[in-house]
């Protein structure tokens, strides 16, 4: 399996995964995937996902996670999956709120 991480950091947050925790992390997710598979994980502030979460789910308020499945278009068959976003600030509050460790709750997220 070979996978293509577009690793996107759009948030001043501290405290996150090391790029290679993240690569992990999507790879043990997609062990039973395809042999060649590109996903994006983009990193973002609480602004950016509560627009988001706002505009595709009807839901006013920053969350931890959001996907966004790319479809193929019809006859044409890409290794690509997706968009995956996520808000460090949510997760940390979480991990703490929870008694998680951070990087647990992380991998979690991602996987």
């Amino acid at each position: 399996m070979s996978l293509t991480l577009d690793l996107q950091i759009a948030t001043p947050d501290t405290g996150l995964p090391t790029a290679e925790d993240i690569q992990r992390w999507a790879e043990l997710a997609l062990v039973a995937g395809h042999e060649e598979t590109e996903v994006t994980i983009r990193l973002v502030d609480e602004d950016e996902i509560q627009a988001l979460n706002r505009d595709y789910r009807g839901k006013d308020k920053p969350t931890n996670v959001l996907s966004f499945p790319f479809e193929n278009p019809p006859g044409l068959e890409l290794p690509l999956l997706g968009d995956i976003l996520i808000c460090p600030e949510v997760v940390s509050r979480e991990a703490e709120e929870q008694g998680k460790p951070l990087n647990h709750h992380w991998a979690h997220m991602i996987i």
